[in-house]
């Protein structure tokens, strides 16, 4: 493990391997016989591979990172798994992130900024429930200057958030996000978030050309292998 740095209330640490834009990997919590799943934040091809994984207070892994890991570390690692990930880009995409769900979309749009979108829009929504947990947003405002028709918005669902959007992730997608179903959605969140983006498209009448979704799987779910 190279460096381990805290973005609030985040962590970031990075491994060499390679991957798909999307991809995860299962990660051994040292001294345990405990495995954390977690997607790529970087782009494929880069030397060094950064994750964003949630500072749970208590959690295994993050009592791991914030007591014990020291650049050097090694960390058993199984990877890259997972079928989400960026496919050719042919028709403009709605990339929707709950929490930590930023993190496969930061991956594949850094791939797009390398190899372009072909003209097709692209927007992101991410959704947190609380101000300290939106992070991200300056790498994806330097996106939106890279990438030619990418946009994206942030939205908190705390009332007492400060920020100008206090909404859910379906309350701002907007109608020409929708490209009247000629769109590829990729989900990434919790189950219930991504549960509740599917029933909300099929009750605005929307039927995407393709709908990618990647779940966050309980901690006790995280095995070694797929």
């Amino acid at each position: 493990m190279r460096g381990l740095r805290r973005l609030t209330p985040l962590i970031r640490f990075v491994a060499p391997l390679n991957f798909l834009p999307g991809q995860y990997v299962n990660i051994r919590v040292p001294d345990t016989d405990q495995w954390r799943s977690y997607s790529f934040s970087s782009a494929q091809g880069d030397k060094i591979l950064s994750f964003l994984i949630r500072d749970i207070p208590g959690g295994t892994m993050s009592t791991f990172l914030a007591e014990r890991a020291v650049p050097g570390l090694p960390l058993e690692i199984v990877g890259p798994l997972g079928r989400f990930y960026l496919r050719d880009i042919r028709r403009p995409l709605l990339l929707l992130a709950g929490g930590t769900g930023l993190a496969p979309f930061l991956s594949m749009l850094s791939q797009v900024a390398q190899t372009g979108t072909e003209k097709q829009l692209v927007h992101l929504v991410h959704g947190v429930s609380n101000d300290s947990d939106l992070v991200g947003v300056d790498r994806l405002e330097t996106l939106a200057k890279t990438i030619d028709n990418f946009s994206f918005t942030t939205c908190i669902t705390n009332p007492s958030s400060t920020h100008p959007f206090k909404e859910f992730i379906t309350d701002n997608i907007e109608l020409g996000y929708r490209h009247g179903g000629n769109v590829d959605v990729y989900v990434c969140g919790p189950p219930g978030m991504v549960e509740a983006i599917r029933a909300w498209l099929t009750k605005h009448g929307v039927i995407p050309v393709n709908f990618y979704t990647e779940k966050f799987l309980p901690s006790s779910l995280a095995t070694p292998v797929s």
